[in-house]
């Protein structure tokens, strides 16, 4: 498969699955905004000076004019996997929350592994590696789900909340 066309096929992916995980509990739906924006504010910060360094590069990707980083993967990917990350994790404990993050970063690191050796939409150099890439989306997932449970406390205990008359 040529990677433009996987590229496109991730693309329209990411798009439909950010419609319907956005969307899908409509109850939290700004949790759910707030997630994929934080996701992709921390995701912009860690990859922006990866791609600089030269670590992680990303040769078949749109507007290679303007953007180093490949913008599916950084602005539509990650962000919807740590939303569904969070949708799942909603009512776990601490403990399980932290154990189910591998069952988002592990397929996912899998998926670029696979892609760097057999597509060119990522290359690796310098050392950098699956166990880098593993550890850095698990620990995006953990930091973005802590963001959003202490924005929920804090909407709890001190958010404005109509009198009871």
């Amino acid at each position: 498969m040529k990677d433009r066309a996987l590229l496109n096929i991730l693309t329209v992916i990411g798009i439909g699955g950010s419609i319907f995980f956005l969307l899908r509990k409509r109850a939290d739906l700004k949790d759910w905004f707030l997630i994929y924006l934080i996701k992709t504010l921390v995701s912009t910060l860690i990859d922006g000076p990866v791609i600089k360094r030269k670590y992680l590069q990303y040769p078949v990707r749109y507007f290679p004019k303007l953007f180093d980083s490949n913008i599916v993967f950084l602005y539509i990917l990650f962000p919807l996997s740590c939303v569904m990350y969070n949708q799942f994790t909603y009512k776990m404990s601490l403990l399980k929350s932290f154990l189910s993050v591998f069952l988002f970063s592990g397929p996912m690191t899998l998926l670029e592994n696979w892609m760097e050796k057999n597509t060119g939409l990522v290359e690796y150099n310098k050392g950098w590696n699956g166990v880098f890439t593993f550890s850095v989306l698990s620990f995006t997932f953990l930091l973005v789900k802590g963001c959003i449970e202490f924005i929920r406390f804090l909407d709890n205990n001190f958010g404005m909340r109509e009198e009871v008359q």
